[in-house]
C-alpha cells in the first residue's frame, strides 16, 4: 500500500473549502429525519461539513490527515463555541471503537489512496458503523479524462499519483462499477450515481464521480464487559485528585485517574481507570471494577474502580467523570 499523503491546504483556494456542500444539506435533514446522531465526518480537510453537521445538532467527531486542516478546525470550533473531537489520523486505521457511529460523512477523500488502501479504508468504515449505519462519499472515475489520458504516474492499475498543485504527490484511486461492487461487500447500497460536475461556489471538485449511500450490513453487537466488571485490580495513581492535566491547562482532576498495572488498552497504553471512593490523593490503588466509560470516538475504555467498596450510581460516575470525558462521545455500561 502506498503511503498516505495529506493535501497541502496552506496553498489551496481555502474560500471554496469552507463552504458546506450541496448533498451536505440533504443528509443533514434524511440523517435526522431517520434518528442518526453519531457522525463522522472522514476527511474533514478546513472542518467545513464538521462544523455544519455540529451546528445542526449532530454529534460530530472530525478526522483528518492534515495536521494543518484540524488546527484550522479547532481555531473554527473555538470561534463558534462547538466542543466535539478533532483528530488527525488515517482512514485505513480509524482511531475509533466497533460500531461507533450512525452515519458518516466523507466527501473528495476516500480516493487519495491506493487500490489496497482503498479496501482497507472500507473495512474501517464498515467496523465503525453500527448495524445499519449509512455512509454518503464519492470516488473518482475511469471514465474521466485524469485516469484515461494524463500523463500522471500510475502507482497500481486503478491509481494514479498528481503531480503539481495542492495534491501534489496524493494517490487517486479510480473506480468503475465492477469495482464499486467489489468494495462494497458487506454493505447494502442505496444509492449509486455517476456524475460529471463542473465547478461551481459549492462544488470544488470538476471531473467525474461515483457518488455511493450504502449501509452497513452485520450483525447487532453492544459492547461486553462481563469479563471485567467485577474484578478486583491494582495498579498506580499518576494523575491524583486535584492535580493537573499535564497537556491541558485548567484541566483539574476530579478524581484519582490512575492505570492498572499489566492490562494494555487499546491505545496500547496500560488501561487507565477512574478510582472513585477516595477522598484523597492516592499513590496506589486497590478496587473492584463497578463500570466501564466507553468511548464511542476513540481507541480507549476507561474503568471505574471503588476503592470503598460502593457501588457509585450512574449519576455519581457521570459527575466526577465528566472533567476530561465532555471531551469525548461515550456511554456508561455496567
Amino acid at each position: 500500500m502506498t503511503e498516505s499523503k495529506e493535501w497541502d491546504w496552506a496553498a489551496a483556494e481555502q474560500e471554496t473549502w469552507l463552504r458546506p456542500s450541496e448533498d451536505s444539506y440533504y443528509y443533514a435533514a434524511k440523517w435526522r429525519g431517520e434518528g442518526r446522531k453519531r457522525l463522522l465526518d472522514l476527511g474533514c480537510g478546513l472542518g467545513r461539513h464538521s462544523i455544519f453537521f455540529d451546528a445542526h445538532g449532530f454529534k460530530v467527531t472530525a478526522i483528518d490527515l492534515s495536521e494543518y486542516g484540524v488546527k484550522h478546525l479547532r481555531e473554527w470550533q473555538k470561534k463558534n463555541g462547538a466542543n466535539f473531537r478533532a483528530v488527525v489520523g488515517d482512514m485505513t486505521s480509524l482511531p475509533f471503537a466497533d460500531n461507533a457511529f450512525d452515519c458518516i460523512y466523507s466527501y473528495h477523500v476516500l480516493s487519495h489512496t491506493d487500490t489496497e488502501g482503498i479496501h482497507r479504508a472500507m473495512s474501517e468504515i464498515r467496523r465503525v458503523l453500527r448495524p445499519g449505519g449509512e455512509i454518503y462519499f464519492d470516488l473518482c472515475s475511469k471514465s474521466g479524462w485524469v485516469y484515461t489520458e494524463s500523463d500522471f504516474p500510475w502507482i497500481d492499475k486503478n491509481t494514479r499519483r498528481f503531480v503539481g498543485g495542492v495534491e501534489d504527490g496524493i494517490p487517486h484511486f479510480f473506480a468503475d462499477e465492477e469495482l464499486i461492487n467489489e468494495l462494497m461487500r458487506g454493505f447494502r447500497v442505496n444509492r449509486l450515481s455517476h456524475i460529471h460536475t463542473m465547478k461551481t461556489a459549492l462544488y470544488n471538485g470538476a471531473g467525474v464521480h461515483w457518488f455511493i449511500e450504502a449501509d452497513a450490513e452485520k450483525e447487532a453487537a453492544e459492547p461486553d464487559f462481563s469479563g471485567i466488571i467485577g474484578k478486583t485490580v491494582s495498579g498506580r495513581i499518576d494523575r491524583p485528585l486535584g492535580s493537573t492535566h499535564p497537556r491541558v491547562p485548567g484541566m483539574v482532576y476530579t478524581v484519582n485517574y490512575g492505570y492498572v498495572e499489566g492490562v494494555f488498552a487499546g491505545d496500547g497504553a496500560e488501561q487507565d481507570i477512574y478510582l472513585l471512593g477516595a477522598d484523597e490523593p492516592r499513590e496506589t490503588f486497590t478496587g473492584k471494577v463497578i463500570a466501564v466509560w466507553h468511548r464511542y470516538n476513540d481507541v480507549e475504555d476507561k474503568w471505574i474502580v471503588s476503592a470503598d467498596g460502593r457501588d457509585h450510581s450512574d449519576e455519581e460516575i457521570a459527575e466526577k467523570v465528566e472533567f476530561q470525558e465532555k471531551y469525548f462521545d461515550g456511554e456508561l455500561f455496567r
